[in-house]
């Protein structure tokens, strides 16, 4: 049987990488050089919001959702210096894979010990 999920803030792993991810998508946000830029990705600021304190599918899909919003092609990642998108892009990443990995031992079965 799979284990049930931890919350998200008992993985200080997790939430350390969410709360970076949050500050660097902020950080795009304000980055950006119009006022229609900002308007046009300023749905993204609800996904930092859930980079911040989300867990489970909602984080999951908040993390794809910015991911993708990076582009390529008329993304953010168009309108911001390369350094900030990357770092964004590096720290989405990781999220992803902390979940992978967490999603990945909770599927796998325990094993007894007198087996």
């Amino acid at each position: 049987m799979a284990e049930a999920e931890l919350p998200r803030h008992a993985d200080a792993q997790l939430d350390e990488a969410g709360l970076h991810a949050a500050i660097l998508v902020e950080q795009v946000m304000s980055a950006l050089p119009t006022e229609p830029l900002r308007l046009r990705f300023a749905p993204l600021a609800r996904h930092a919001a859930a980079l911040r304190d989300a867990s489970g599918e909602e984080l999951r899909k908040s993390t794809v959702a910015t991911r993708a919003a990076l582009g390529p092609g008329d993304g953010l990642a168009d309108y911001v210096e390369p350094p900030l998108a990357i770092a964004l892009r590096e720290a989405l990443d990781d999220v992803l894979r902390i979940l992978n990995r967490r999603a990945a031992h909770r599927a796998r079965p325990r094993r007894r010990a007198d087996a």
